[in-house]
């Protein structure tokens, strides 16, 4: 589901991407004693079951799966960061995702417990990668953080074409669930903290965004739905959902740019609570 655009023009800007990808400072090798390192934790909020080929750009085509729906709970020993909230309502989720489920402790606020020992209330920042509603469906239950998200991906979750529409879940957005003054509003790639900053990421939805966290073991992207498994980047296949091709493949080749290891939004290959992710190759 993307936009129409001229063969001849994709192909060409897509050996463009590939040969010279955008510039990205992150990846690059600095003082490690002048470094922020993060502590990131996946948090496992429902899970799918669906057909492979709709992560993998038809790859896997006949071959049912069920991956998790990922959050991820980071630190840096001061401040407590969630990089999206998942599921709102799992009735109403089904009704777009038909093979989701949520188990009792799969509940956002259950899982930061068991996991990291932290309530809503701890958690005094949450970056939306985007605004589907397996991804901020929870933001009313943070009360004390404040929300960050591109602007774009505001303006277009209040008026989403008709093919992404039933992805995009008003309450968990809009002011009924969060005051409008605790939303930061990006205009592009923003430095959030030290070791912390979001990178635009789309292809998936129009405003979409990553997150980049420096950690010991390299820099790490909280990817969103960008790139739904790591094959997504490491093999430059489309997720499942792009409204806009071209931009999804700039976007990819980015992260390749800029990370070593990747959390996509839907890894079946990463375990609940253990900081191993995957490689970016």
């Amino acid at each position: 589901m993307g936009v129409i655009i001229n063969a001849d023009d994709l192909y060409v800007r897509l050996l463009d991407i590939r040969a010279a990808p955008p510039a990205c400072a992150a990846k690059e090798e600095n003082n490690i004693m002048e470094r922020k390192f993060w502590q990131v934790t996946p948090v496992q909020v429902g899970s799918i079951v669906l057909d492979r080929s709709g992560m993998t750009h038809y790859k896997g085509k006949g071959e049912q799966i069920t991956v998790p729906i990922w959050c991820a709970a980071a630190t840096d020993g001061t401040h407590k960061i969630l990089v999206d909230t998942g599921i709102r309502d799992i009735n109403e989720y089904k009704k777009s995702e038909p093979g989701a489920s949520q188990s009792a402790d799969q509940e956002i606020t259950t899982a930061l417990k068991n996991i990291m020992g932290w309530s809503a209330d701890d958690v005094d920042m949450v970056i939306n990668t985007h605004l589907h509603c397996d991804h901020c469906g929870c933001n009313y239950k943070f009360k004390n953080a404040k929300f960050y998200i591109q602007k774009k991906e505001w303006e277009a979750a209040f008026n989403p074409s008709v093919p992404v529409a039933p992805f995009y879940d008003r309450p968990s957005f809009d002011k009924t669930a969060v005051n409008y003054f605790r939303w930061q509003f990006l205009d592009g790639d923003a430095d959030i903290l030290p070791g912390l900053k979001v990178i635009t990421t789309p292809g998936h939805t129009i405003g979409h965004q990553s997150v980049l966290f420096d950690t010991e073991q390299g820099v790490l992207c909280v990817s969103g739905d960008i790139c739904n498994v790591a094959e997504n980047v490491n093999e430059n296949l489309e997720p499942n959902i792009v409204v806009m091709v071209p931009e999804t493949y700039e976007s990819l080749a980015r992260i390749r740019q800029c990370a070593h290891l990747i959390l996509p939004g839907h890894e079946p290959g990463i375990k609940n609570g253990i900081r191993e992710f995957m490689p970016v190759y």
